[in-house]
């Protein structure tokens, strides 16, 4: 019993010495008395504490109280967007629109585009891989024939080789693209 007194006064002692010292250090303003607001709460922990145990017999854990007092006040966590898809996504919307709009002014119709960028450290956002289904813009004026209740296809020339050649040069050279990596159909 008396090493129990003991380790309590000594308890309330070293509490009292470490308000003492804040109290010091703190300067003065409208701050300081939330500060020794904290510190009286503190130094009545500290008699209170091991005089609560000593009669329940139970430890009191003030962090764990305190830890499940301020999980009841957090914020539930809010729906985040994964910002980096979004950046990337965004990025290959851009190059898309770029690259397809290179080509409408050098005479051709991109009708399908897909496109795969780096996303690791080093080379973070080059483009890696191009897909695409391209044809000719055949932008003469032929006899306009109008035929109802009939599926008609346009007929469109495909690229010849020579083209898909120039094509996958001037993607190599502009966004540095192997031409292995580009694909057109």
């Amino acid at each position: 019993m008396v090493n129990w007194i003991n380790s309590w006064l000594r308890g309330i002692v070293i509490a009292v010495i470490i308000t003492t010292i804040i109290e010091m250090i703190i300067p003065e303003g409208n701050i300081k008395k939330y500060i020794k607001t904290v510190m009286g709460v503190y130094i009545i922990f500290a008699i209170i504490s091991p005089a609560i145990s000593k009669i329940s017999g139970k430890e009191l854990d003030i962090e764990k109280y305190i830890k499940s007092q301020t999980s009841k006040y957090q914020q539930p966590e809010i729906n985040t967007i994964d910002t980096n898809y979004y950046i990337e996504q965004t990025y290959l919307e851009n190059i898309k629109k770029e690259i397809v709009g290179e080509l409408i002014k050098r005479g051709y119709i991109v009708n399908e585009f897909r496109a795969e960028i780096e996303t690791g450290e080093i080379e973070y956002g080059k483009i890696k891989k191009i897909e695409m289904k391209i044809v000719k813009n055949e932008n003469k004026i032929e006899n306009v024939e109008i035929s109802v209740g009939k599926n008609e296809k346009k007929k469109r020339e495909n690229l010849t080789q020579e083209e898909l050649k120039n094509i996958k040069s001037f993607l190599e050279t502009t966004y540095g693209i192997a031409q292995k990596n580009i694909t057109i159909s």
